[in-house]
């Protein structure tokens, strides 16, 4: 009795490559500069926005 083995499409491949990156991005600390940057955002958003 033969064993069939489904083949592998590029495109599993190419998914699990693109997951591990999210994870491994998501996993990243948040550099303070972000932080800062936010910050000033949302300080001169909320400066357009009061009356």
């Amino acid at each position: 009795m033969a064993v069939r083995i489904k083949p592998v499409q590029p495109t599993e491949i190419k998914d699990k490559k693109i997951a591990r990156e999210v994870i491994k991005q998501i996993h990243k600390p948040i550099p303070a500069s972000v932080y800062r940057r936010n910050k000033d955002i949302a300080e001169l958003i909320d400066k357009m926005t009061r009356k």
